[in-house]
């Protein structure tokens, strides 16, 4: 999973409601030379998807379970073909994590960082889960979504006042997305990946996700294990454990790497070095008193951000609750960790606008805005939220208070929780252990410090899928995911990819 904020375009992989301002975002018309295949339409690309791309539609069924009937969607997708044709491996399927990242913006975005062995030998696809990006968007009231309201309420009216503002979103996501919004459950998304492998011709398909991306094709891997050529997941999510255990895990997980990221910070140099070295603002401070002092100064009273005032895109100040939850995605990404300390140094100084501005607000852009929508409609359908009473919600928050103090357990498991309290839709996908029985073998990679998915789900999804299906590869280091950084573990995925070879059991590299 990603928090629902992205820090720095350097945090790509932090994905984190619709009125009546911006069209839905449609493909051109085909002209005469576009192609059809299988009945995806190719054809070239809206504006906001790069033009370096190709881009398809496809309809697949609203309801699954109703393959036969009249109401279908249209899923969006893009595609890169491979630049070696005459040494094709296949498909490969990327999808960056969520839920509700578009995997559409995420190929435009990380075309040039790929291996470019990878661009040689696969056609690399990015389908838009239903809900989401170019295929039908989730849409809703960007005004329900954007109202203020806690997620920690410490009163029965603030606990009210949090229900009646997840049913009055929920309410308008259905007014404007319509049946769609029953159905953008994980197992949906699943069995729409496979019907667009079997349009694109029905070969064994390649899968590599991210944070999310590893419960979607982990599910896939489960309903289809015998179309599987090659499965990476990175960054995993175990979508099996209870909702206080994914409370202590997610919560705990962050901690511990913003505690990587004070320790990193002061011990870097202020400004940026000759041979590259990253600079902290705040090194050579002691940076938690300084994280613990900005919490102190907008618990006491939210702090201004100056540079949000004559914007629609972010708030005018910052509360205590914003900054816990805005810090775990600006962790996700090591590249990012310099501007956080450049922020907090700034909110020390009373000006939170840095911070601010990493907390999106819904702006009417249907593309844009489906990865905020769309990630709470799916995780009100794949994960359970059975608190009812602001009791509930105090034991949750006396548990983050405990075991995570620094963060007071805002992560995005709490925010999944809270934000699914009184939602229209019902749990259609519940928790429960992946049970894999293909013949291809799995490649996971997990990063120990990712405050984002946690080392124990990387380890009880591996115990899921079984010692004997899967291999666990272990980067010692921080970071939400692996496979964009470079270095050995990268190296190890796209081998791995490309020729089918496996890192030895228990293999752990440093970069």
């Amino acid at each position: 999973m990603s928090p629902s904020s992205t820090f720095t375009q350097a945090a790509l992989l932090a994905l984190a409601t619709l009125g009546t301002a911006s069209p839905l975002p449609v493909l051109k018309k085909a002209a005469s030379s576009d192609n059809a295949t299988n009945n995806i339409t190719w054809a070239p690309c809206p504006d906001s998807v790069s033009s370096n791309l190709t881009c398809g539609t496809y309809l697949v069924p609203l309801d699954w379970s109703d393959p036969t009937g009249s109401e279908t969607i249209e899923l969006g997708l893009v595609r890169i073909e491979a630049s070696d044709q005459a040494n094709r491996i296949g498909n490969l399927f990327l999808n960056p994590g969520g839920p509700g990242g578009q995997a559409t913006s995420f190929i435009a975005s990380v075309t040039s960082r790929l291996d470019p062995r990878i661009l040689e030998r696969f056609d690399v696809v990015g389908l838009d889960p239903r809900g989401v990006g170019l295929s039908a968007p989730v849409r809703c009231d960007p005004a329900a979504y954007n109202r203020r309201v806690s997620f920690f309420p410490k009163t029965q009216d603030q606990f009210d006042e949090l229900v009646a503002y997840n049913k009055a979103l929920g309410e308008s996501c259905r007014a404007e997305t319509g049946r769609l919004i029953d159905y953008v459950d994980t197992i949906s998304a699943a069995k729409d990946h496979e019907a667009v492998r079997i349009a694109l011709g029905g070969e064994k398909v390649s899968l590599l996700g991210l944070s999310y991306g590893t419960q979607l094709f982990s599910q896939y891997a489960e309903l289809f294990p015998d179309n599987i050529r090659a499965l990476v997941l990175d960054g995993n999510l175990q979508h099996s454990q209870s909702e206080s255990s994914n409370l202590l895990i997610e919560s705990t997980t962050y901690e511990a790497t913003l505690k990587q990221f004070f320790t990193w910070c002061a011990s870097a140099s202020a400004n940026a070095t000759t041979d590259g070295a990253d600079a902290c603002p705040l090194a050579g401070r002691d940076v938690q008193s300084v994280f613990e002092s900005v919490l102190a100064k907008a618990t006491a009273s939210p702090i201004p951000a100056p540079g949000c005032d004559n914007t629609t895109t972010c708030r005018s100040d910052l509360t205590d609750e914003d900054l816990r939850f805005i810090v775990q995605g600006a962790l996700i990404s090591t590249a990012s960790w310099p501007s956080l300390g450049q922020a907090l140094a700034e909110a020390a100084g009373g000006n939170a606008t840095l911070l601010s501005q990493q907390q999106p607000l819904a702006t009417g852009d249907a593309y844009a805005d489906s990865s905020l929508l769309a990630g709470t409609a799916i995780a009100c359908q794949d994960w359970t939220h059975a608190s009812q009473t602001l009791d509930d919600l105090l034991e949750k928050a006396a548990l983050g208070a405990n075991f995570a103090p620094l963060n007071g357990g805002a992560c995005q498991s709490y925010k999944i929780q809270t934000s699914c309290v009184g939602w229209p839709a019902a749990l259609s996908n519940p928790p429960k252990p992946i049970a894999y029985t293909g013949a291809t073998t799995v490649l996971m990679a997990q990063s120990t410090f990712d405050p984002s998915t946690s080392y124990v789900w990387g380890l009880g999804l591996h115990a899921e899928i079984g010692e004997d299906r899967s291999v666990l590869l272990t980067r010692n280091g921080s970071g939400h995911t692996s496979y964009l950084r470079g270095g050995d573990t990268t190296g190890a995925l796209n081998d791995y990819l490309l020729n089918l070879t496996l890192p030895a059991p228990g293999t752990v590299y440093e970069t």
